[in-house]
């Protein structure tokens, strides 16, 4: 009889890594990776998109590696024949075919506003447009995502939003001081009571990458107090923030 196998959660690492569990109903031996057929779905061609197989028993696994800055979608078949270890014997495999999509490209500043000057009592708005969509930025996380310096440090908290309309924002357009009615969505907490694992969409830095706070431009809200003095500087620090799926 055939072997049946499935195909586990798709997982997604650094550098364009991805890995594909394949459990098998009982213990295999397989031959090479030439047992799995790839196939061109969608994006981007398969061009220096190398793999391997690696497990033993009933676990397996498949390794592909993407280039940088490719986005696209491929399926995944079993073909080939495994050795069944208890028969001692080959035989085909009964799977159902997955499709895998990935985006390699990393994200980066591709516009910004910030205004000239702030007034105490007044709103500041920071407006950031990204090369992609990421996630990592939360409703309390700002400081850790951005470096504060000078006037950014002493004008209150932040109040970040993401845009959520069907074209991008007009940058040149002024902010409206009051946001309830415009496409500007407030972002949410990270979920309350969860253990902080991948499992919950956070990072090994406690960074939460729910997909409720994804998104590609976003504006960032300062009430100034009294008081506040010296020059605003934001700079973003490096490896806080995720691209999109296939590139965490």
């Amino acid at each position: 009889m055939a072997v049946n196998a499935t195909f586990g959660t798709v997982g997604y690492r650094e550098n364009g890594g991805i890995a594909v569990p394949i459990s098998f109903a009982e213990a295999v031996i397989a031959p090479s990776k030439s047992i799995c057929e790839i196939t061109y779905v969608s994006g981007d061609d398969l061009t220096g998109v190398d793999y391997r197989l690696i497990g033993e028993g009933t676990d397996h696994e498949l390794v592909f590696e993407v280039p940088p800055d490719r986005v696209g979608s491929f399926s995944i078949d079993v073909t080939g024949n495994v050795f069944k270890v208890a028969a001692r014997i080959y035989d085909n495999v009964t799977i159902t075919p997955i499709t895998v999509n990935y985006d390699t490209r990393v994200p980066r500043i591709v516009n910004y506003d910030i205004p000239a000057s702030y007034t105490p009592g007044e709103p500041f708005d920071v407006r950031i447009a990204y090369s992609a969509r990421v996630t990592g930025l939360s409703d309390n996380n700002v400081h850790q995502v951005f470096i504060l310096e000078g006037a950014a440090n002493m004008m209150g908290t932040p109040t970040p939003h993401k845009w959520i309309g069907d074209s991008p924002p007009d940058f040149t357009v002024a902010v409206p001081d009051d946001l309830t009615d415009t496409d500007w969505q407030q972002l949410a907490s990270p979920p309350v009571g969860v253990p902080i694992t991948a499992e919950n969409d956070f990072d090994e830095n406690g960074f939460w990458h729910g997909l409720a706070n994804e998104g590609q431009y976003f504006l960032i809200r300062w009430i100034v107090t009294e008081g506040t003095t010296g020059v605003f500087n934001l700079t973003p620090r490096e490896g806080t923030l995720r691209g999109p799926i296939g590139n965490p």
